[in-house]
């Protein structure tokens, strides 16, 4: 009987534990894709709080197992969250959310990568380089750089397309082998783009809040990264 007891509690914790994991962040979309045998996954973002990020508390913080990028004050130069880790062959997933509430400004937000992490007048946290788009505007906008990068021909936002989700969870995958750029958003396909021009660099993956006089608000929830990935869309449909 001495060894049952143990035996219970182990596992009692061990469902308990499991328990925990799935409600804070294994039943979200970006831990239900298959990964290949050959990848592994890192977790960027515990669920809790933003242990492995830097950024300006004012803006970035955790709110139900998700990261909110907000504001309620003008913005006067966008702003980011920076991964500690740095990437620059890499596979993401993760889902986004854009408050679309009457009072909340539409401007689009971003995935920063393969460029520089700088400070400027007017923020700290300030980035250059690929901006890879969603919410209300999608695409590569080379920030400090070139500007609308893809789609080439792209004049203006792009903003009424069948994919988007508008005030929902969208799922979205990134993947860069290369310089080859792809983004999947719903399975579809919206980036392909291969760099031709600019050195992409390795940096940290970071999520932007965009400078703005009106209140805006971003929900990023999954956010599991692959160094190295293999060359293949694994949500496309």
């Amino acid at each position: 009987m001495r060894c049952l007891g143990p035996v219970f509690a182990c596992l009692f914790f061990s469902m308990f534990a499991s328990g925990v994991c799935a409600h804070d962040g294994d039943s979200d979309w970006s831990h239900q894709v298959a990964l290949p045998a050959s990848e592994h996954a890192i977790e960027l973002f515990n669920g809790h709080d933003l242990t492995g990020w830097k950024g300006l508390e004012e803006y970035f913080s955790v709110v139900n197992h998700s990261i909110r990028a907000a504001n309620d004050k003008p913005v006067s130069h966008s702003t980011y969250l920076f991964s500690d880790q740095e990437f620059r062959e890499f596979r993401l997933l993760f889902e986004v959310k854009q408050n679309r509430s009457e009072g909340y400004s539409i401007m689009h937000s971003s995935v920063a990568a393969l460029g520089e992490r700088f400070t400027d007048a007017g923020s700290e946290f300030a980035f250059k380089g690929p901006l890879l788009m969603f919410c209300h505007d999608w695409g590569i906008w080379g920030a400090y750089t070139r500007g609308r990068i893809f789609p080439p021909e792209q004049k203006g936002p792009m903003k009424e397309v069948p994919w988007e989700k508008d005030g929902d969870w969208n799922q979205i995958e990134i993947l860069v082998v290369g310089n080859r750029i792809r983004m999947v958003a719903g399975g579809t396909v919206v980036i392909d783009h291969t760099e031709t021009k600019d050195q992409l660099k390795k940096c940290p993956i970071a999520l932007q809040l965009h400078s703005n006089k009106d209140p805006q608000e971003f929900h990023f929830r999954g956010l599991i990264a692959v160094e190295n990935p293999t060359d293949k869309l694994l949500t496309e449909k």
